[in-house]
């Protein structure tokens, strides 16, 4: 018994020591094995601090970097600067640190670096710093923005001078399925004159052709408009899917070839069953073999819709292009789509479900959401010239979705540096590309436009 009750304590010791392992955040070995970590030799002056603290680390020796990996262990810290060696401007900034942070920037060329934390929440401690230069990384890495129909096709100068950074775009808001597999085409009012959606679509993607020669072109069709069905979202999907497939496919393809697109998307968010999704993963399957060859199967998915209840791993072998939306994903502090949870974690999870990476497009927010997750999205174009590049929180009014104004409160953007690190990292772990929600909400002075910011990441790990 002795013995036994021994073996057991041992289980739960080493039990809880992988478990620890496990939750430690790890640069991914497609950047360790191929990147030196320059800051193996280094080391903190000390570690911890409060409010107004600083640490310095020193490499050891003069070194050029243009990447550090930052590590917390309380996930305290809520702004931060780092300075090379003696300069009294820092080459970086942003808000959190916490389990991991990718800070990607410029070259650098110094011994020692000056962390900075100008706000916490309490005292913290830093875990660990790394240091590398990143470079000759991914070069097909593809910039793909959802674009409203209507703006697509009556794309101004300003605009245009910004689609040139975008490698394929996907127009959405101008086709919905109804329960019996038909297409619904929404009308737009465009130069003054009603335009029908199909001709929406020709429209915009002859406008898109015309700034952007070799943009791929795709539009998703949604199914969460009601056309007096009396369905729920699910069951209108479902049913087109199912028992009216075949038409629905035949639509389809006709619209694709009709309307020279590119390819077709899916934005179906919740399937709410194991049948709800068999239908669509078969679907899904029959929709790409009755594409016509070189047309893309695109689809926008969360986490959770991959496992063994949801869409297997074989499931999404159809489909070319997965889109994570990784936003909307509130933390315990309310902050939609910070770097740990969704980057770093988001990636991770999908990896680790078996997902080729090649595929993932990452999803980028050029919105906010208030910290009370309150139904407001705000327009990053609006707050651009207010938000400073190294932080992503502004605090304004606002009116929610139900008409009630609310005073001024915190709303978490994704700012210029940000975008620039979620970039440079989903190159760096070979990441097909990035996904844009949305293109018509980005700032178009091209100083302090996202767009811009993830092609300068681009061209910066080339």
């Amino acid at each position: 018994m002795i013995k036994v009750a021994a073996l057991v304590v041992v289980f739960i010791i080493l039990a809880s020591v992988f478990v620890f392992a496990a939750c430690k955040a790890k640069t991914p070995r497609s950047i360790t094995d191929k990147f030196e970590n320059l800051a193996e030799d280094g080391s903190f002056n000390n570690e911890s601090g409060g409010k107004g603290d600083s640490v310095v680390f020193d490499f050891g020796k003069e070194v050029t970097f243009n990447t550090l990996v930052l590590k917390e262990k309380n996930s305290n810290i809520t702004s931060f600067r780092i300075y090379a060696d003696n300069e009294s401007e820092p080459f970086y900034g942003n808000d959190f640190i916490e389990k991991y942070r990718y800070c990607s920037f410029a070259p650098v060329t110094a011994r020692k670096v000056r962390i900075e934390v100008q706000d916490c929440r309490k005292d913290w401690t830093l875990d660990a710093l790394e240091a590398y230069y990143v470079k000759d990384t991914n070069s097909d890495f593809e910039v793909m923005s959802y674009i409203m129909t209507d703006t697509a096709a009556m794309l101004t100068e300003e605009q245009a001078n910004i689609a040139k950074y975008v490698t394929d775009f996907n127009l959405f808001s101008a086709i919905y399925l109804d329960k019996d597999g038909n297409l619904r085409f929404t009308d737009f009012t465009i130069n003054g004159q009603t335009v029908g959606g199909k001709d929406a679509i020709k429209m915009a993607v002859k406008r898109l052709k015309e700034v952007n020669p070799s943009a791929i072109i795709t539009a998703t069709v949604l199914g969460n408009k009601d056309f007096n069905d009396g369905l729920a979202v699910e069951d209108r999907y479902s049913s087109a899917m199912d028992k009216n497939s075949e038409k629905l496919i035949n639509n389809i393809v006709a619209l694709v070839n009709d309307c020279g697109l590119d390819g077709i998307a899916f934005d179906y968010e919740y399937p709410r069953s194991i049948k709800d999704f068999d239908i669509y993963a078969d679907f899904l399957k029959d929709l790409k073999s009755s594409l016509p060859k070189g047309k893309q199967l695109n689809a926008a998915l969360s986490d959770w819709n991959i496992g063994p209840f949801n869409l297997s791993k074989k499931d999404i072998e159809c489909i070319d292009r997965i889109e994570i939306m990784a936003y909307d994903m509130f933390d315990d502090n309310g902050n939609h789509s910070t770097f740990y949870s969704s980057c770093y974690s988001i990636l991770k999870k999908f990896e680790d479900k078996g997902v080729p990476l090649e595929k993932v497009r990452l999803g980028i927010p050029y919105y906010s959401r208030p910290t009370n997750g309150d139904s407001f999205w705000g327009n990053y174009g609006d707050v651009a010239d207010k938000l400073s590049p190294f932080e992503n929180t502004f605090v304004q009014e606002y009116t929610d979705l139900d008409g009630v104004k609310h005073p001024a409160l915190s709303n978490y953007y994704n700012g210029r540096q940000i975008v620039y690190d979620k970039t440079c990292y989903a190159i760096d772990i070979g990441a097909g590309g990035v996904m844009l929600w949305h293109f018509g909400t980005d700032s178009f002075d091209p100083e302090l436009s996202l767009t811009v910011q993830i092609s300068k990441a681009i061209q910066s790990r080339s």
